[in-house]
């Protein structure tokens, strides 16, 4: 097996280290503690190897498939031709970079971006797509209009939780350092980003930002009442 080779490639077979020595002792009866421990010792020495150069093996071909997927899926530093799509190429295909493959573009309106990979759509119109169920739209209010709150809606995958983007997840931990602040907690939230105030000081902050929004929509509805 080389070192770093392919995970794919070619398996030789694996010779046991101490191979003649375990000869030698196979017609025995009896074994030493000793004799058993070593042997023990010997392959899983020899076995743990295998496993972290199996393992550096794998990794190699990720790196191998996850370059060829950022090439072919994500932003190439090559503009390809786009005579083929502008001449009424319906679904925008054109041939990829060097690879002889077709790379789809996306189907949004104006969009121009290669789409992900098994769908019709880049990363930031993937919500356009009917049937994908990875993605969801950051609930983060982006703006308080009369009719209602205009929600951030980027995507973000399912497992985020809270559902936002970055941006807003970070204005979120710095909006939660500044209640802190205010509370006379000082700096509680260390590099690692996980509190360590108790849970009940950050109930009661976010019971009173509650009550401060409850308390301005009753005022703004009371104001449009009195308008009237």
């Amino acid at each position: 097996m080389d070192e770093l080779g392919s995970a794919s490639s070619p398996q030789l077979p694996v010779t046991v280290d101490g191979a003649e020595e375990d000869a030698a002792l196979a017609k025995s009866l009896f074994l030493t503690r000793k004799e058993v421990i070593q042997r023990r010792l010997r392959r899983v020495r020899q076995l743990r190897r295998c496993y972290r150069t199996h393992y550096w093996a794998l990794l190699e071909e990720l790196r191998s498939k996850y370059r060829d997927y950022s090439w072919t899926y994500g932003k190439s530093p090559f503009k390809e031709d786009n005579n083929e799509s502008e001449n009424g190429n319906p679904n925008g295909v054109v041939n990829g970079v060097g690879g002889g493959e077709d790379v789809v573009r996306c189907r949004f309106s104006g969009c121009k971006t290669k789409a992900m990979a098994m769908t019709q759509y880049c990363h930031a119109h993937i919500l356009s797509d009917s049937k994908q169920k990875l993605y969801q739209g950051c609930r983060a209010v982006a703006k308080n209009l009369p009719t209602g709150p205009s929600f951030c809606n980027k995507p973000v995958l399912k497992s985020v939780v809270p559902a936002a983007c970055p941006t807003h997840h970070q204005f979120g931990e710095r909006c939660l350092a500044r209640a802190l602040r205010r509370a006379g907690l000082g700096n509680a939230i260390p590099n690692n980003r996980k509190p360590t105030v108790k849970l009940h000081v950050v109930v009661s902050e976010f019971v009173h930002q509650i009550q401060k929004q409850r308390k301005l929509a009753l005022k703004e509805t009371a104001l449009k009442v009195e308008t009237e």
